[in-house]
């Protein structure tokens, strides 16, 4: 199952990067999308589905981060 989200993935990206709204999959039905909007939230939608799956299986994923805290020391 993971292996078919990751292709999912693989292949929405691609989609996205070229600006195409349809995705095809050898081994799935044609998807076209209404907006680049529209793929954005579905590929999330694949990420978080493979999240509870690898968190369902016990496996580590990679933490992400949306804000980053910079923190320094004067010299004064």
């Amino acid at each position: 199952m993971a292996v078919t989200i990751d292709k999912q993935i693989a292949a929405l990206e691609t989609a996205m990067a070229s600006g195409a709204l349809r995705v095809e999959a050898p081994d799935a039905a044609t998807i076209t999308y209404r907006s680049y909007d529209e793929m954005r939230r579905a590929l999330g939608d694949l990420r978080l589905r493979k999240a509870a799956q690898e968190t369902a299986a016990g496996q580590i994923r990679p933490r992400r981060t949306r804000q980053i805290a910079l923190t320094g020391r004067s010299g004064w």
